[in-house]
């Protein structure tokens, strides 16, 4: 087993094809790891046309749905494709810088295999609890709904390289396979939001530990046009996150 040895999950549904391409070859520039990547299409219309470097790339696959089978069943879909030790999932919008998978890689794997098990970046331009923290609670979701604040109960220390957290937003996240299947993986009765979170505290409430790294960096502009309550889609997200508050409400 190549513990350097990463798939990379990137799901796309209707995605500008520079857009998607440009998030395949940030993962593959990565240092210090070997990455395959694993491009999940949720029933695109027109089905995505890949740069012809990139469709005759043996580190690229192109898995096709016929269908919108939602986040978390697509992301599953292309966890199950791949076979190394460890997973990360990437936006189609977002861009890895160089190092940043190996950073990730690097926190889970120290200071004790198996003792942390899922990692995430701090976005460019962006503070660490924009996109990272403690638990979100009833309070907070509903004033991110509302576009009140933008951000959630920060953890982070200064001057620490990684710190704990109860969960991370799902545009790049980094983590054990063996994590991924002992909770049965992501879980797919979530269509769209906030399947992300449900699967970082349920790897929490299993006992692992999840951190934050300073120093791994990813590019994802924040997206906040689903959370308005009046939109079909932010009415939907806003059922699936009371589902999710009342499923965790006795916390981590």
């Amino acid at each position: 087993m190549d513990l350097n040895s990463v798939d990379v999950v990137i799901l796309t549904w209707n995605d500008e094809p520079s857009m998607l391409d440009t998030a395949i070859r940030s993962a593959l520039g990565s240092v210090g790891v070997e990455v395959s990547v694993h491009v999940v299409d949720n029933g695109s219309e027109p089905a995505p046309l890949l740069a012809e470097d990139l469709q005759t790339d043996p580190r690229v696959r192109l898995i096709r749905s016929e269908r919108n089978l939602g986040v978390a069943r697509g992301r599953n879909l292309g966890i199950a494709s791949g076979h190394n030790p460890y997973v990360l999932l990437l936006d189609s919008d977002a861009e890895l810088r160089p190092d940043c998978a190996r950073r990730l890689l690097d926190a889970v794997r120290t200071p004790v295999p198996g003792d942390v098990s899922f990692s995430a970046p701090v976005y460019a331009g962006q503070r660490p609890e924009e996109s990272a923290g403690m638990a979100p609670t009833l309070r907070l979701k509903m004033a991110r709904a509302l576009n009140l604040r933008g951000d959630y109960q920060p953890v982070a220390v200064d001057g620490e390289p990684t710190w704990e957290i109860d969960f991370a937003i799902g545009a790049c996240q980094l983590f054990e396979r063996s994590a991924w299947e002992s909770i049965g993986g992501i879980d797919e009765t979530y269509f769209y939001g906030p399947e992300d979170v449900d699967f970082c505290l349920r790897l929490k409430k299993s006992g692992r530990r999840l951190v934050q790294v300073a120093g791994a960096e990813c590019v994802h502009p924040p997206r906040r046009r689903h959370k308005n309550l009046l939109t079909v889609r932010g009415a939907q997200h806003g059922v699936a996150v009371a589902r999710h508050l009342w499923r965790h409400r006795g916390g981590v």
